[in-house]
């Protein structure tokens, strides 16, 4: 039966970093308390030498150091390994070192770690979730050197526009990982001292504020389309194209587009959600486009939805509800959904145009949907933010100018009849 110490998450988060930084031929064990250091030549001899570091999750940081440093001198610099042994004990005995050097693979395989939690633990993200947003933050921490927690966010952050919301994310992200990282869910894989960020609501220093000319862009409404503006888009895209072998390939990428975009029409669909991960076809007396995608923000998390289509007579025409059930292709977005669908339409001559003269982006999509619901069809604010799949407080920030405008029809509209019915 293996030791209690053996089965603690600490223990399997050091001699994780150790096998994934330094090999398999290194590695640490218990021997009646402390620390056993035991290598493997290449040669096949093995050597054992006690580190007199406590075997315990406080001294995890100061283990995982000191085989650090030892196999650089012996790896490295060619130092005999009873002399490196010697050299990193005399070292820490003196005086710990005020500032410890940047270690991108600690971080690197914390991350790693971190992952594994969130997808396959926790199952709070998706693979695909993990693999297109956390991957940006993973990219960028790849590429910043840091020894503490205010450091990684300051280096994170610099890569980005103050205040914009790529830089929010990033930060976000990397303060989360770092909780988990300094926490007993992981085995406490970083040392707190380091690296334990600030409280959620205390990262505002670190993503900075908008420039004037950025706070202006980003506190105009998002433009909408008018119906016919997406019409002449749809009919702009080359699904008719010849099959021809030099032009089959476009064809085939419109006839996705085209689905993914009439689908974002339709039902006011997130470009996240314009995918077979979150779509399907449920049945309660008729068949309907059903909606399982989940969106966090502001502490709370949206809840799956059936989705309505409006105009109805479109999602008919366009034979939606089919095209879905027998899994038309639809569109990869490895780089995400919302840049998926700029880069792909930026060529568009139509889209140029109602870029240039409206400011249209791809979640106008969206936009078009709400309009089209409190402006034609006269839903009231509840309903629509039911139908969009957010809360009315988050509906009325994004759309009061038209849930507002409709309201005061309605209610215009009331007190007419009831003026007439008076007389």
């Amino acid at each position: 039966m293996k030791a209690r110490s053996e089965t603690e998450p600490w223990v399997s988060s050091l001699r994780t970093f150790i096998r994934d930084a330094l090999g398999t031929s290194w590695q640490v064990k218990d021997k009646g308390g402390t620390t056993n250091l035991r290598i493997r030549l290449d040669d096949g001899t093995r050597i054992y030498r006690n580190l007199g570091l406590p075997w315990c999750k406080a001294s995890a940081a100061g283990i995982r150091e000191s085989v650090e440093e030892i196999h650089e001198l012996v790896i490295h610099q060619k130092v005999s390994v009873e002399e490196a042994v010697e050299r990193v004990k005399q070292t820490r005995s003196k005086t710990p070192r005020a500032a410890r050097r940047p270690n991108p693979k600690l971080l690197i395989t914390a991350w790693e770690s971190y992952e594994n939690y969130k997808v396959k633990v926790s199952g709070d993200v998706s693979p695909k979730t993990w693999q297109i947003e956390y991957g940006k933050t993973f990219r960028r921490l790849k590429e910043v050197a840091a020894a503490n927690a205010n450091d990684l966010l300051i280096e994170i952050g610099k890569k980005y526009e103050p205040g914009s919301r790529s830089r929010q994310i990033r930060i976000q992200h990397t303060a989360a990982f770092l909780r988990w990282a300094t926490s007993r869910a992981s085995g406490h894989f970083l040392p707190a001292d380091n690296w334990t960020p600030p409280p959620k609501n205390a990262l505002g220093e670190y993503v900075g504020r908008k420039s004037a000319k950025k706070q202006q862009e980003t506190s105009n409404p998002t433009v909408a389309i008018e119906d016919q503006d997406l019409l002449e888009l749809i009919n702009s895209l080359p699904i008719d194209l010849d099959k021809a072998e030099k032009k089959h390939r476009l064809r085939d990428r419109a006839m996705e587009w085209d689905l993914a975009i009439k689908l974002a029409i339709v039902y006011g669909l997130r470009p996240i959600e314009v995918s077979y991960d979150y779509l399907e076809i449920r049945k309660n007396g008729k068949e309907y486009l059903f909606c399982t995608y989940c969106k966090k923000a502001g502490g709370g998390i949206s809840k799956p939805r059936r989705l309505w289509a409006l105009h109805p007579e479109w999602e008919e025409k366009w034979n939606l509800i089919q095209r879905i059930k027998q899994k038309d292709p639809l569109p990869r977005m490895k780089a995400g959904a919302g840049d998926a669908f700029k880069n792909y339409l930026r060529f568009n001559e139509v889209w140029k145009k109602l870029k240039a003269e409206q400011g249209v982006v791809p979640y106008s999509f969206r936009h078009s949907y709400s309009k089209r619901g409190h402006q034609i069809y006269k839903l009231s604010d509840t309903e629509m933010a039911a139908f969009m799949g957010h809360t009315v407080q988050v509906h009325n920030a994004a759309y009061a100018q038209w849930s507002s405008e409709s309201m005061l029809e309605s209610s215009m509209e009331r007190a007419i009849k009831f003026r007439d019915l008076t007389k």
